[in-house]
This record gives C-alpha cells, sequence and structure tokens, in this order.
C-alpha cells in the first residue's frame, strides 16, 4: 500500500457511516533494528496546518486552545481501530465519543450566534 496515494487526505467515516474528516497525518513508528511501522493516523486542523508549515500548526493549535475545544486534538485513530481502507477509511469507532464532536458542537454555536444568522 502507498500511504500517500491510498491513505492521506482520504475521508474517514465512523462505524455509522458518519462522516468524522480526512487523514490529515499519518504517525509512523521507527525503533532501532526493526522496520518503521504505521501506527495511527490523525485528523484535526492542528495536524493538517502543520503539514502546510510548522509555524501555521502551532497557530492552528493556539486557536483551538484559545476557543478551549484543543483538548484531544488531533484526534489520532490507532491502526487497530481502522476497519478497512476503500475509497474512504472506516474505522471502529463511534464520532460521537471522540473530542472532534465537542469541537463540531461548539463551532456549531459559535456560528448560529453571529449577528444576523437566523436559527
Amino acid at each position: 500500500m502507498h500511504l500517500v496515494r491510498d491513505v492521506l487526505d482520504k475521508a474517514i467515516a465512523d462505524r455509522n457511516g458518519r462522516e468524522m474528516g480526512r487523514v490529515d497525518r499519518i504517525i509512523i513508528e521507527r525503533r532501532a533494528g526493526s522496520a518503521p511501522r504505521v501506527v495511527a493516523v490523525e485528523v484535526g486542523l492542528s495536524a493538517l496546518a502543520e503539514r502546510v508549515s510548522p509555524a501555521l500548526g502551532r497557530w492552528a493549535t493556539g486557536l483551538l486552545h484559545g476557543l478551549a475545544v484543543g483538548q484531544g486534538q488531533p484526534l489520532r485513530l490507532h491502526v487497530r481501530e481502522i476497519v478497512e481502507i476503500t475509497e474512504k477509511v472506516t474505522v471502529d469507532r463511534s464520532f460521537a465519543d471522540t473530542p472532534a464532536a465537542n469541537l463540531e458542537r461548539t463551532l456549531r454555536e459559535f456560528v448560529t450566534a453571529l449577528p444576523g444568522r437566523t436559527r
């Protein structure tokens, strides 16, 4: 499997089929005397921003913490949670049970509270 072509930027769906975002980073573990191995994938603004620039990644992390939604960001999904990789990455986890769900709820509340926005 070619990690960049076949995994990076693919949509991730939870066990219920709900989209959780896209694979923003692949975590590879290197140990002396053994081959590198993939241990997890990460999803989240800070992981994506860091791919563009380390400084942008730090800014995104600060922004998330400033909004009080930085805990659990980026969302790390261990390889053992991956059920299959087809046109999307399916994981055996529920989106509602992740810190990413908290971020989504907070941002949704923020956007609906903007002036001129109808509820």
